[in-house]
């Protein structure tokens, strides 16, 4: 599986007025597949994506180009595996690891939800959906979108009320910790890395260990505030890095870019009833099978 760790970024500047495709001829290393580069949108001008090759760059400005070895790939739902739960009023949708929920700069198409917009065209629904939960790119697991304008309103308001109930699988290396460990402190986020910040916001824990092997620890994960990498940070504060997280100090990687966490299931509200969606047994099965297979650093 491709990974975004195989991306690389030119800025190009203009000497002179010149089409999109001359400065992309004359500046990019030999070898690259331009035509591809363009169809993917991986060329911003001025905050935009660029697919026009004729596109005239006036004298000063600069382009910035995005190249990633899945330029030439489109992301699809499988219908029958990913497609986990679905009413009329939303989906919950499995999300591979190695795999990015939005579009990244250098790619329009190769993204989850490009796939569950192509599947809502083709089944006749006309609404452009967006992701009402997130998950970071070496993550697997459950994502929801709405399926109409109503809904997604309905669902942003159970999540910013904290109505919508998630359980979280990570493993970890083998510990000595006890099988509970709440966590209560406060975090902040620079952009790309979490850290402790006595002036964050409250980030709230609970990592219950429910199985382990001779090396590896597994965990339930429950939040009960929503930070970004909260999960991943507390793990490696507070117990052990999770297992391929080499951002936050794991010396194991696993064999794609991703790590040993998931998002498992969710409680979600809907008219009268709880819904309780949760991800297939095969799909945990897959999950062990691969997290047994990492290398050391």
């Amino acid at each position: 599986m491709a990974s975004l760790h195989d991306m690389k970024k030119f800025f190009i500047t203009a000497t002179s007025d010149l089409r999109v495709r001359e400065l992309l001829s004359s500046n990019l290393p030999r070898g690259t597949n331009i035509e591809n580069v363009l169809d993917a949108g991986g060329i911003w001008l001025k905050k935009k994506r660029v697919h026009d090759g004729e596109t005239i760059v006036p004298s000063g400005e600069t382009i910035k180009v995005h190249i990633s070895t899945f330029q030439d790939k489109t992301y699809f739902l499988d219908i029958k595996k990913d497609i986990i739960f679905e009413n009329n009023d939303f989906l919950v949708i499995y999300k591979p690891p190695d795999l990015n929920v939005h579009q990244v700069p250098s790619s329009f198409y190769y993204n989850l939800t490009y796939g569950v917009n192509q599947y809502l065209k083709e089944s006749k629904i006309h609404f452009e959906s967006t992701p009402l939960t997130r998950l970071d790119r070496p993550v697997e697991g459950l994502v929801i979108f709405s399926k109409n304008k109503d809904y997604e309103r309905r669902l942003f308001d159970l999540i910013k009320r904290r109505k919508i109930k998630k359980w979280y699988m990570c493993a970890t290396e083998k510990t000595n910790h006890p099988r509970y460990t709440r966590v209560i402190d406060r975090i902040s986020n620079d952009g790309n890395r979490t850290y402790l910040d006595t002036n964050g916001k409250d980030a709230d824990s609970l990592f219950i260990k429910t199985n382990s092997t001779e090396r590896i620890d597994i965990y339930s994960v429950f939040i009960f505030t929503g930070r970004r990498h909260q999960i991943r940070f507390h793990a490696s504060q507070y117990i052990s890095p999770i297992i391929g997280d080499w951002f936050y100090g794991s010396s194991r990687f696993l064999i794609h870019d991703e790590i040993a966490l998931m998002c498992r299931g969710y409680n979600i509200p809907y008219k009268k009833t709880n819904l309780r969606i949760r991800i297939p047994e095969s799909f945990i099965k897959n999950f062990f099978e691969r997290i047994t297979r990492y290398r050391h650093k």
